[in-house]
């Protein structure tokens, strides 16, 4: 709460002088070795990550306008379900907040997913989640992900009517992932279950009007607040350089990403974060190591020490990542309150 109270009000402040001769470079010093001080006392060294990201596929049905999915040149596929078990036998002995089974691809193309959940929670696993852009939500597959014990997921919803929708998310049909929305709520009521609890995120942006006041009529009738459901109204970021939504300005903070989170990707590369979609920089591979091998290893804690220095030019990634800067389109979007949730949680 400190450090978010903290942040908002740099923003801010940035924001109103960032074009200030005299004051600008006053506050780049003090949020490099003021408020990045702060933030590198709050990166704590963790033997085992707190939360794990495995990618179980990197398909998708979806060609939305904010992706870069046209960017990525990995192959695509399924995480082998023997690999899979290998990975929630390891977390399962570990205090583990959450593990989220989806990475860059939608999750509910992998037919054995409604089983990796079941395996997970037959390990003891306390929070499994995804993400899903909600369009193959059928009938089906809500009442297999609600008695597989899936603890939350979260649907991308990123329009409003027809038009916008299909415009932002290309490949998708408004009217269907409506209505398998709809649906899922209607039989987890009759199935008497608490679970998933189900976030629904708006993306404000050109291509769908940015009708953020429409989006809460729609979905805040639907959703179930005592349990834990919510609505959420996201923000457009530069996916590690996939996407050029902002402008980048000096690297300002510490990431603390490497001290909490690690994300495997499907093949069992494991990557410094999500923003790595086209995996470019593994720093480790479950098929060779554990999990607490490579987040121990010296490779990972070079990187963790750069960051800690703001030292990101090794990184392609990180050089082009708007998360870890302050930059003017970043400002406006964020001072105006088009996108209020920070991205992934880095900062």
């Amino acid at each position: 709460m400190i450090k978010s109270i903290i942040k908002n009000t740099i923003l801010k402040t940035y924001a109103k002088m960032e074009n200030h001769p005299l004051i600008q470079p006053l506050l780049d010093y003090s949020i490099k070795y003021g408020y990045n001080l702060y933030c590198k006392s709050k990166l704590k060294a963790i033997e085992f990550p707190s939360e794990v990201w495995i990618e179980n596929t990197n398909h998708c049905n979806a060609d939305c306008v904010m992706c870069p999915r046209e960017s990525m040149t990995r192959k695509c596929g399924f995480m082998p379900l023997g690999l899979y078990e290998k990975l929630i036998r390891e977390i399962s002995r570990y205090n583990v907040k959450r593990v989220h089974l989806h990475n860059f691809g939608e999750p509910l193309l992998d037919k054995e997913l409604p089983d990796r959940i079941k395996i997970a929670k037959n390990h003891g696993i306390k929070h499994t989640f995804l993400v899903t852009n909600g369009s193959l939500l059928f009938p089906d597959v809500s009442a297999s992900l609600i008695k597989a014990g899936l603890d939350e997921f979260k649907i991308s919803f990123y329009g409003t009517d027809s038009k916008t929708y299909n415009e932002t998310m290309r490949g998708l049909d408004f009217e269907k992932t409506l209505q398998n929305i709809r649906i899922f709520f209607k039989i987890r009521r009759e199935l008497n279950s608490s679970t998933p609890k189900i976030t629904i995120r708006y993306l404000p942006q050109k291509s769908n009007k940015e009708k953020t006041g429409d989006f809460f009529k729609i979905f805040r009738p639907m959703i179930n607040k005592h349990i834990g459901d919510k609505l959420e109204i996201y923000r457009l970021h530069n996916y590690g350089g996939g996407k050029d939504y902002y402008d980048l300005g000096r690297a300002l903070m510490a990431c603390g990403y490497l001290w909490n989170i690690m994300v495997i990707l499907y093949d069992g590369k494991v990557v410094k974060c999500c923003m790595d979609y086209d995996g470019t920089h593994a720093v480790g591979d479950v098929n060779k190591s554990s999990i607490r091998e490579i987040w121990n290893s010296d490779e990972l804690n070079k990187v963790r020490e750069d960051f800690k220095r703001l030292n990101y030019k090794e990184y392609a990634t990180c050089i082009k990542c708007d998360e870890i800067r302050f930059s003017k389109k970043r400002h406006n979007k964020r001072v105006s309150g088009i996108g209020s949730a920070p991205a992934f949680g880095i900062l």
